[in-house]
Formats: C-alpha cells, structure tokens, sequence
C-alpha cells in the first residue's frame, strides 16, 4: 500500500483576519452606541415637532378660510337679495314717480329730408 502524506493545516486566531462579532463589537463599543441612538432619537423628535407644529398650524389656517368663506357667502346672499328688490318691478315703478317722470301721451316724432351729420371739433 501507498501512503499518502496528509497535512494537517492548523489555524490559530493569530493567522485568521481579525473578525470582531456583533456582540463583541456591542460590549466594546456600549458607549458610542448609547450615544448614537440618543442623537438618533433626538432627531426623530425634532422632526416629529416641527410636523405637528406645520399640520397645527395648516388647521388654523383652514379655520379662518373657512369663516371668510362662510362671511363672504352670506355677504353675496344678502347682495342678491338686495339686487333683486331693486330690480323689482314695484320698486321701479316708485323710483320713476319719486324721480318726477310722467307718462308719455302721444309720442311726437320729428322727421328730416337732409341727412343729418354731426362735425367733429
């Protein structure tokens, strides 16, 4: 029979690259991740203010559009009303008697045999 050398490889810790795990990495570095998910925190709840803050804010601007919008259309409703009173028949007929017209009887209309032309000044 052959034999066939065989050998055996041995690694030591030394000779492997240095590979830290997540939990070796965690104890060293407890401190700066502490830290860091502090920050992170902190900016989570800045941007959280400032968005109830704009939508707090977008409210009240609605509110108050809203109560224009309301004042204006009760402000064209009573215009219309307002509108259709004076248009009213019965409310022209008393303005033509206050103003001191009278009705026409027979209407005299004139005629012309030259044309009639205006001149300019």
């Amino acid at each position: 029979m052959y034999s066939i050398p065989v050998q055996a490889a041995v690694y030591s810790p030394q000779t492997l690259s240095p590979r830290i795990s997540l939990s070796v990495f965690f104890r060293e570095h407890t401190v700066a991740l502490n830290v860091a998910s502090l920050v992170i925190l902190g900016v989570l709840l800045v941007v959280q203010i400032i968005q109830v803050n704009a939508a707090t804010t977008k409210g009240y601007q609605m509110r108050e559009l809203e109560n224009q919008i309301s004042e204006l259309s009760l402000l064209q409703q009573n215009l219309q009303l307002e509108a259709r009173k004076v248009q009213s028949l019965d409310h022209v007929s008393h303005s033509v008697k206050m103003l001191g017209f009278v009705e026409s009887e027979q209407p005299t209309y004139l005629s012309s045999t030259t044309p009639s032309v205006a001149m300019a000044q």
